[in-house]
């Protein structure tokens, strides 16, 4: 039990030193190559010749402490490159070698470069230019001598710069990048939210499509009955039988959606399809049911009768129904038709109404769809890329549909 304690504090101790030793990789790594780069600056110094002069340990004296300033170039990059250029050329000057401390520079040029525009990061290397040229000057080399070992410097700046600017087109990239991810994050959620006002809209379409006409229906036939219930029982009885049944199918129809809007709810998927798809078949059936008031109905289709797909059914379905629905809430009495006329590339759907002369004499404005149901109807016909038009003519209202729906179009 004692062993099993031990290799679990033993393990948790571990995978404390590994986690530390990642957040301050970078700072570790700055302190191993500063060591690394002193140990051999150290041989290179103590083996090197130097002026008799001159004790040995003065080169590790000034090139030591330069070099542990490595670590602070992410703060200070410009002075630690300066301080350690500076600390080379003298050396160089007094023919003392500089060993390790060249790559100790090349390395705080990069961090200079990888924060510096282009021309800073020309001016950087021509100041890193200054050792090797002084090197050359000091030990007295010829022409060709010096010129091989400033063009070894520069080839050796020009990689440093080069990486450090390769390194800065990444860095780059990789913020455009995240940039983007961010953009494509926030359209994302906008395309949602504006899927889900969509789909607000559409749900309270089709309430307002349910609840208007039935509840007109239910008025009309609940006004029937009282007008007739002393003098005709019969056919005040008949009259709430027909309302009894009105309500259960509105009741019905909010049921289904309800239920389907909750499975989807649950599921975060469009699993059942939750929306009504009434069809231009059902026309005489809502016909019937807004007959026995004052308004005398009729429905005429004109055309050869065909299917006409999903979409332009169920629209051209709903606008004959709010349309029957507006006669029922503003005409007192009167005349009504609705017309479906099959063409070969449009169906046009037209609801009109005739005030009675009674109504007339009262001098009863003509109706005006309501707000929320016209603009309901013109979002649904817009969709399909067809046309509504709502007036009042002499003694009534008007309302046109026209919804594209070609005879060789996919009815899926």
């Amino acid at each position: 039990m004692d062993q099993v304690v031990g290799r679990l504090v033993l393990s948790r101790s571990e995978s404390g030193f590994w986690q530390w030793a990642l957040t301050h990789r970078v700072t570790l790594g700055d302190v191993a190559f500063v060591l690394a780069a002193s140990v051999l600056y150290v041989f290179d110094a103590a083996l090197a010749d130097h002026p008799p002069w001159m004790p040995w340990w003065v080169p590790m004296a000034i090139g030591g402490p330069a070099g542990l300033l490595l670590p602070l170039r992410r703060r200070a990059p410009w002075t630690v490159l300066f301080v350690l250029v500076a600390t080379a050329s003298g050396l160089s000057a007094f023919q003392l070698s500089i060993g390790a401390l060249n790559l100790v520079i090349q390395v705080a040029l990069y961090s200079v470069c990888v924060r510096s525009t282009p021309s800073m990061m020309v001016a950087a290397a021509g100041l890193a230019m200054f050792y090797p040229v002084a090197d050359a000057i000091a030990y007295g080399m010829g022409p060709l001598m010096g010129a091989l070992r400033v063009i070894g410097a520069v080839v050796n700046l020009v990689i440093v710069v080069g990486l450090a600017y390769a390194v800065q087109i990444g860095r780059r990239r990789a913020d455009q990048l995240e940039r983007t991810l961010a953009l494509l994050d926030e359209a994302r959620d906008q395309l949602a939210a504006d899927a889900a006002s969509i789909e607000r809209a559409r749900i309270a379409r089709e309430f307002h499509d349910i609840v208007s006409h039935n509840l007109s229906v239910v008025a009309l036939r609940a006004g029937v009955a009282r007008a007739v219930i002393d003098r005709d029982p019969d056919h005040a009885r008949q009259t709430l039988q027909e309302l009894e049944s009105s309500s259960r199918g509105a009741l019905g129809e909010m049921r289904d959606m309800l239920t389907a809007l909750r499975e989807r709810d649950v599921t975060g998927k469009e699993t059942v399809d939750w929306q009504p798809t009434p069809t231009l078949d059902g026309l005489d059936a809502l016909v019937d049911s807004v007959r026995g008031g004052q308004v005398t109905w009729k429905l005429d289709r004109r055309g050869p009768v065909r299917a006409l797909g999903q979409a332009v059914e169920m629209t051209a379905y709903r606008i004959a129904q709010e349309a029957m629905t507006n006669v029922l809430k503003h005409a007192g009495a009167g005349r009504a038709r609705v017309l479906v006329e099959y063409a070969p590339t449009t169906v046009r759907i037209e609801v009109t109404n005739e005030l009675s002369a009674l109504d007339d004499q009262k001098q009863r404005p003509a109706h005006q769809p309501s707000g929320h149901g016209l603009i309901g109807l013109r979002e649904r016909v817009a969709l399909l890329g067809g046309t509504l038009t709502a007036h009042p003519v002499m003694n009534g209202f008007r309302l046109e549909a026209v919804l594209p729906c070609p005879e060789n179009s996919d009815l899926a």
